[in-house]
């Protein structure tokens, strides 16, 4: 069903995007940081009650479509409008089948977690302390780890500051949130241990991810103080791992993308989009 879609929209077009109501994104022509220049998400959230199936919206770089009542496709250009309606008027056709595959008894409204892992730089190298869900396969878990410690190895010093950064995690379809710090320790070489907290998440709630970045970045940074508590005392990790579970990520989605007067914004953006 999405490649009939991508093939009507690459017929005119080579910027677009296909998102769910609750901000999912499944199909892009876009890149992933581009969508939350554009602030998409924030537009989606603006439209989503004041528009209706079958509702077809031109701004000056933006065309916006709502086939179904899950489901809207974003696209970026300008286009003769008598082609627009043409192409979506295709697309309209294949709404049962749309509002079929998409339209789910189990709405996805926050960004669900996959695995949550800590993991330490120790002498003997890169080691997973602890992980939940604790049945995930080990052979897995050390590629992760490694490749959260990876994110150090080419910085001189190691993680003298604590920062986040995103990594794509192909074999698992996961986007990695991972936070690198680091443990001060007499016994360490150095005096600290770094270490990384990751965090799998599905990659179709990238854009979820993206729009609230800032707010990740917080909390992790709040949760950064636990392990390190942690750490120095009983070395309970499960902790601040059900800390993040049920205090923060269970709140990151499409709801905390801030809705709002972002069309200059947002129209701006679209802008610099259309001349790469």
């Amino acid at each position: 069903m999405i490649l009939e879609i991508s093939q009507i929209l690459n017929s005119f077009s080579t910027k677009w995007a296909c998102l769910l109501s609750n901000g999912t994104i499944v199909e892009t022509t876009i890149k992933d940081e581009s969508i939350g220049k554009t602030r998409i998400l924030r537009l989606l959230k603006k439209i989503l009650p004041e528009t209706q199936v079958g509702s077809l919206l031109f701004y000056s770089d933006l065309v916006v479509f709502r086939p179904t009542n899950d489901f809207f496709i974003f696209v970026i250009g300008r286009f003769p409008r008598n082609l627009v309606k043409q192409k979506f008027t295709e697309i309209t056709q294949l709404y049962n089948r749309i509002d079929k595959e998409y339209r789910r008894e189990k709405k996805y409204d926050a960004a669900k977690i996959k695995l949550i892992l800590f993991s330490m730089s120790l002498e003997e190298g890169p080691e997973p302390i602890f992980y939940l869900p604790e049945s995930f396969n080990d052979a897995i878990i050390y590629k992760v780890c490694m490749k959260s410690m990876l994110t150090l190895s080419i910085e001189q010093g190691g993680a003298t500051k604590s920062m986040i950064s995103f990594q794509p995690f192909v074999e698992l379809d996961s986007l990695g949130i991972i936070y690198i710090f680091n443990i001060k320790d007499k016994k360490a070489r150095g005096g600290e241990y770094d270490c990384a907290i990751t965090v799998l998440v599905g990659y179709e709630y990238r854009a979820i991810i993206y729009e609230n970045y800032e707010l990740i970045e917080r909390a992790l940074k709040e949760l950064e103080k636990e392990f390190i508590k942690e750490y120095r005392t009983t070395k309970n990790y499960k902790k601040p791992i059900d800390a993040i579970l049920n205090k923060f990520f269970s709140n990151v989605s499409f709801e905390t993308v801030e809705a709002g007067d972002i069309k200059d914004e947002m129209l701006a953006e679209i802008k610099k989009l259309v001349k790469l």
